[in-house]
């Protein structure tokens, strides 16, 4: 699966993303079970190694910093397996004694001393980064540390064996030294960790390479939402579809001033696939709504009986954005949660921080096919908990906030998590800086509910129009200067080819790098 601008691929129907205690356990599970030995993974990884670097660094010399751990005997089967297929090679040891098991077998490649990186370092082609394990908690010792910061001042592209060395592959936190590699190679599926800041932004590429790993018994507490993922479950129109059979969507959202808001909901639920939609906003609006969306019907929100109606027409609704906080708001807002009966709402933006200081009138409201989509601050609003504590356990709020609520629970950020009160977290892979801009909240709000109305649950639409709108987002190419405008437009040949997806993937999973190739070059991906 490659998921960067312009080219990606349809990947594996199911990536898995656990934790790094996770695979720890997984992984002596495995061992325990007879289903295979640690030394079969251990050659499995360091081939497979080998593999990625002559796939993108096809000649040169490769040179590994290898610590005591299974780390650095996958660098080290990844050298002997590389000096076989006639590269030259070099090992700098991490850790005083030599790594554990004997992984060489005999062949000629001296283990030199970790000082040698200072006053002999490799000029040319591509080094390994083998020195710590991925059970890291704190920040590295003395010697690992001094051989990270070596690393990062060498001008070679750098290669991290399952996790840059220094990062937290649980959470992702980066407490001391840490390696800033070009490409990382993770073995089995990716670590929750990679795919979160700031290890996210020092992993580079990352590639999920097969080893071996028999499929888990129960899963991993999170799953990375994937094309084929989407392809599965997104909705499908008939050929003797129409209008209603294509869902009616209602969309209450934008104060004076804040038609934009209304606007961009409005149009990705156009785009999205809604048989009908209906505006309902401030009379203000109207002449807005009605020229930039022709097509969409539009309601005054001053008129009560034009509100109940547009609600009873719906099959799904989207409340929020732009919708202000004023007094009123909040009654608004309980009047139409009130008044749907079992029809899914999607809550956003101003939908959501109404309740600020009344969350449990908010829950009493909420039915368990509803989504929210709160980003951290509008979360933290509800929950009495501060932003920064949110952003930095954010699988953990995500997983609270859907058991709070009773409900899809979308927590915006990077990477953003669908939590559903049952089931694995679902992690996006697209989109990244792309999404940050104004307005892009109130498109994917709009195709939620278009999904929603056309027929697919909660989770699944969050989960699809995530994947749909960030592909989109990234389709404009360089994210600066990108605009939520720009993304509505390109929702239906994103889904087209979504649709369209073969329907067999052999190879890595990648997830395209967070940060530009340092000098000195990296990998084209």
């Amino acid at each position: 699966m490659i998921l960067r601008p312009g080219a990606w691929r349809a990947g594996a129907l199911q990536v898995w993303v656990p934790t790094a205690a996770e695979m720890a356990a997984f992984d002596r599970r495995t061992v325990e079970r007879g289903v295979t030995v640690e030394r079969a993974l251990i050659e499995c990884a360091g081939r497979e190694l080998a593999h990625r670097v002559r796939a993108h660094w096809p000649e040169g010399p490769v040179a590994a910093v290898v610590g005591s751990g299974h780390n650095g005997a996958d660098a080290l089967v990844a050298l002997r397996t590389l000096k076989a297929w006639g590269r030259p090679v070099r090992a700098f040891l991490a850790t005083t004694g030599s790594p554990e098991p004997d992984v060489l077998v005999g062949w000629d490649i001296p283990l030199e001393s970790g000082d040698r990186l200072f006053d002999s370092p490799p000029v040319d082609g591509v080094i390994l980064d083998g020195i710590l394990g991925t059970g890291l908690k704190g920040p590295p010792r003395e010697l690992a540390a001094r051989l990270i910061h070596r690393l990062n001042e060498l001008s070679l592209p750098v290669v991290a064996v399952d996790g840059p060395s220094g990062a937290d592959l649980d959470t992702g936190l980066v407490p001391g030294a840490c390696v800033e590699a070009d490409l990382t190679v993770t073995f089995g599926w990716p670590k929750l960790g990679l795919l979160r800041f700031p290890a996210r932004n020092l992993a580079g590429v990352i590639e999920a390479v097969e080893i071996g790993f028999p499929p888990p018994e129960t899963g991993f507490g999170a799953r990375a939402i994937t094309g084929r993922w989407v392809q599965e479950v997104l909705p499908r129109r008939t050929a003797n579809a129409h209008k209603g059979s294509a869902g009616y969507v209602a969309i209450v959202a934008g104060q004076e001033g804040m038609a934009g808001a209304a606007t961009l909901a409005v149009r990705a639920a156009v785009r999205g696939g809604a048989g009908i939609v209906r505006s309902v906003s401030d009379p203000a609006n109207r002449a807005i709504l009605q020229s930039t969306v022709p097509g969409a019907v539009f309601s005054s929100w001053d008129e009560p009986v034009a509100v109940i109606e547009a609600i009873e027409w719906s099959h799904a609704l989207t409340v929020g954005p732009g919708l202000g906080r004023d007094e009123g708001k909040r009654d608004l807002v309980a009047r139409v949660l009130e008044g749907r009966g079992e029809r899914p709402v999607v809550l956003d933006a101003d939908g959501l921080s109404v309740w600020e200081g009344a969350v449990d009138a908010l829950v009493e409201r909420l039915r368990p096919a509803d989504v929210l989509t709160p980003h951290p601050g509008e979360l933290s609003r509800l929950l009495g908990t501060d932003p920064q504590t949110i952003v930095a356990n954010s699988p953990e709020y995500a997983r609270e906030a859907a058991e709070r609520f009773g409900c899809t629970v979308v927590l915006k950020g990077a990477p953003t998590l669908v939590a559903a009160v049952d089931g694995p977290l679902r992690v996006a892979t697209v989109g990244g800086t792309a999404l940050a801009a104004g307005g892009t909240g109130d498109v994917l709000s709009g195709l939620i509910a278009a999904l929603m109305a056309s027929g697919a649950d909660g989770p699944d639409s969050a989960m699809c129009a995530l994947f749909i709108s960030g592909l989109a987002a990234e389709a404009g190419g360089n994210p600066t200067g990108h605009a939520a405008s720009d993304i509505p437009d390109r929702i239906p040949p994103i889904r087209r080819a979504i649709e369209a997806l073969p329907g067999s993937f052999h190879g890595p999973v990648i997830f395209a790098g967070a940060h530009a190739a340092r000098p000195g070059g990296g990998p084209d991906l």
